[in-house]
């Protein structure tokens, strides 16, 4: 891959969903995914235009913390034609639970969600939730007790 170095990440920073919707998206996010919203903040400018390669461009960027992972929603009206810039949805976001039965009962209670049940896949259990727009949304339960990704594949060792 070349003899760069690679970049040093210091962490997570956020996911940001293209939506059509804001209302409805907020309403999701707030109502089903318990979002506590931490800004709601309306966009244009030459930035804006920069990224969406659109002229003009102008929209609307809510965000807030969903377990603990910022998650931002960002509505551009009409979808800038740039394939390389911002578009709807994403391949999919993942939270982990601590109970899946206990998140599949609680996702059940929203007749109008599309929901599917639970499975498992490397030990690791999980459904798929999905949003106003068909994005995919995973919910996680870990074995063993790990409360992480990471340290369910790198178990710390003493």
């Amino acid at each position: 891959m070349g003899e760069g170095k690679a970049v040093e990440v210091e962490n997570f920073s956020h996911v940001c969903v293209g939506v059509s919707d804001m209302d409805t998206a907020l309403a999701f996010y707030t109502d089903v995914l318990g979002m506590d919203v931490v800004f709601d903040v309306n966009l244009d400018g030459e930035g804006l235009e920069s990224v969406t390669g659109t002229s003009g461009a102008h929209g609307r960027m809510v965000g807030g913390l969903i377990g603990g992972t910022m998650v931002e929603l960002l509505d551009l009206g009409t979808v800038p034609a740039n394939p390389e810039g911002p578009h709807l949805g994403y391949t999919n976001i993942s939270f982990r639970v601590r109970n899946l039965d206990d998140t599949y009962e609680r996702l059940s209670a929203h007749p109008d969600l599309n929901c599917g049940s639970p499975t498992s896949i490397a030990g690791v259990r999980m459904l798929f939730v999905y949003g106003p727009d068909g994005t995919p949304i995973e919910f996680i339960e870990l074995p063993g007790g790990a409360t992480s990704t990471v340290e369910m594949w790198r178990p710390i060792t003493g």
